[in-house]
């Protein structure tokens, strides 16, 4: 599998996040880090991100509705 194209892992202004999550969702992330060769917080980040993006064009189709 292709490595994926992603920014530079250089933080900006970095905080740390500690969170609970499931058995479950933990060893996903685990696997799919040991596959694509990235860390779980790359994985997590990039995750956020997509997130993120998600809710502002939800939030700017509410606002011109």
């Amino acid at each position: 599998m292709a490595k994926p194209l992603r920014e530079s892992k250089k933080l900006e202004a970095p905080v740390t996040l500690f969170a609970a999550i499931e058995a479950e969702q933990h060893e996903f992330l685990r696997t799919l880090a040991f596959k694509e060769r990235r860390s779980l917080a790359d994985l997590v980040r990039e995750a956020l991100a997509d997130f993120q993006r998600k809710k502002e064009r939800e939030r700017k189709l509410v606002a011109r509705g």
